[in-house]
């Protein structure tokens, strides 16, 4: 049985998606959400503009076919309303990919999507809507895929998801320990996108000096949130990672940077937020996050 990998939303990492499976020959369709138009074209990294032929959208799309996946690149804050409305279409032998910045999702599919196959994926490949239905490839990168900790107890391991999502926007590596990829993801945007928004800044511009002691605190932060949520990060790899995200990505604008310019709902609520959210739980003092995320939400 052919698989189709149903693409949710109109945003740029759906379209990078929607670009490798056609690429790859993978049958794929693209899901907007409600009162968003679809996409249609991929700039590739190469300059090519790539016209999407999706198949049609048909009702009750993944109960027909067991084999089908559904790929949700969404912004945390569309996803409790997106399990919600997708939870009555979907098979309960479907596999859900959960693919977003920053923190929450796994908590949300546990309680919207308790019996299906739930996978985790972060990605560092850039992308960057330059029109409403028009998505550019700004960055290659790399994928991190794992089963959620929250579904593995009842999820037989489906190779086929890894080998799909690496048609899709490879190469992409399995995680045993996806929580950590999740959280080092965490402090890298928790580090960047904050600061690039309110300085109106490209990533690069973070390589300033004058950003470091900031960086370095976000990163101390991060890390006791994390120890404190069971997941180990060693406080100079975590800032190396950030500072070596920054130099790779330094011509990028990041997301919620594009996001404040166009005056659209930022994902500071599971980046910033996340950490301040956890950390009140734990009782531990995060003053450098905590003011980024009330400095975004003031916008």
């Amino acid at each position: 049985m052919t698989t189709t990998v149903n693409i949710l939303g109109s945003g740029a990492i759906g379209g990078l998606c929607a670009a490798g499976a056609q690429l790859s020959g993978t049958d794929y369709r693209l899901i907007p959400r409600a009162g968003s138009p679809a996409l249609t074209h991929v700039e590739l990294i190469n300059g090519e503009l790539l016209s999407l032929t999706p198949k049609q959208t048909e009702p009750d799309l993944c109960k027909s076919n067991h084999s089908d996946l559904l790929l949700i690149p969404l912004k945390v804050t569309q996803l409790k309303e997106a399990l919600k409305s997708w939870r009555q279409q979907l098979s309960a032998h479907t596999p859900v990919v959960l693919l977003h910045n920053g923190m929450g999702g796994m908590e949300l599919a546990e309680k919207y999507l308790p019996d299906n196959p739930v996978y985790l994926a972060t990605t560092s490949h850039g992308a960057l809507k330059i029109a409403p239905d028009t998505v550019r490839h700004t960055g290659k990168g790399e994928t991190m895929l794992g089963l959620s900790p929250k579904h593995q107890a009842n999820t037989p391991l489906n190779t086929s998801v890894a080998e799909i999502l690496n048609r899709c926007i490879g190469p992409v590596t399995w995680r045993e320990d996806i929580e950590t990829a999740l959280w080092q993801k965490l402090a890298v945007n928790c580090a960047i996108n904050p600061l690039t928004a309110l300085n109106n800044i490209p990533n690069g511009k973070l390589s300033d000096k004058s950003y470091l002691p900031t960086l370095e605190k976000v990163c101390k932060e991060v890390c006791k949130v994390a120890a404190a949520c069971k997941v180990e990060l060693d406080k100079h790899a975590t800032l190396t990672l950030v500072l070596n995200v920054i130099a790779r990505t330094a011509e990028n604008f990041s997301s919620m940077h594009q996001d404040v310019i166009n005056k659209r709902p930022t994902e500071i609520d599971g980046i910033n937020g996340y950490i301040v959210r956890q950390a009140k739980k734990k009782g531990i003092d995060v003053p450098t996050n905590t003011l980024l995320f009330e400095s975004i939400k003031s916008l």
